[in-house]
């Protein structure tokens, strides 16, 4: 955490550290009771025997609610369910602009279609190689290699410096 004019520059990880799925980080900016925020990934996890008759776990978001008024944005890194197979389920608690791939994109509106009473999430589009500002935030989208396409990893740039999120990837000499 470092500061400047009272900012500061935070990780709020509230799924996917210690674990396998339930991919979801918030990064916020600014000074502590006037700080916006962007998240990255809003996935699922799968049960284990320990959970009998349960489909899906969800990340607790109580956190993230408590600021959606300050949220600026989510991005997705790519369209695995450990990375986005929640946000049809928490978007709603979140109300907040959604950017993914083409790809990613395709695959929400047709998961969305598949399941009734699914919200009309407004979605922006963005590309590997683009930078889009979202909030406080300027978001380089990196390409990356992974087993679906159109992974990235996020360069996400602010003002008290960068961070490099990775979502997911794997090392392929021909991918």
């Amino acid at each position: 955490m470092s500061k400047k004019n009272n900012s500061e520059l935070v990780f709020v990880p509230l799924g996917g550290v210690g674990e396998i799925g339930m991919n979801l980080a918030m990064y916020g900016y600014g000074p502590r009771n006037d700080r916006r925020w962007i998240v990255v990934d809003v996935g699922v996890t799968f049960p284990g025997p320990d959970l009998p008759g349960v489909d899906l776990v969800l990340p607790d978001i109580t956190y993230l609610e408590a600021r959606r008024d300050r949220v600026d944005g989510i991005i997705i890194t790519h369209a695995h369910e450990d990375h986005y197979g929640a946000l049809l389920s928490l978007w709603p608690s979140i109300m907040a602009p959604v950017w993914c791939t083409p790809f990613s994109a395709g695959l929400l509106k047709a998961k969305a279609e598949g399941e009734r009473g699914s919200p009309d999430i407004p979605v922006k589009i963005y590309r590997a190689g683009e930078a889009f500002d979202v909030g406080p935030f300027e978001i380089e989208a990196v390409h990356v290699t992974h087993s679906i396409p159109e992974p990235v990893s996020l360069c996400i740039r602010s003002p008290l410096g960068n961070i490099v999120h990775t979502g997911d990837w794997k090392l392929d000499t021909e991918p």
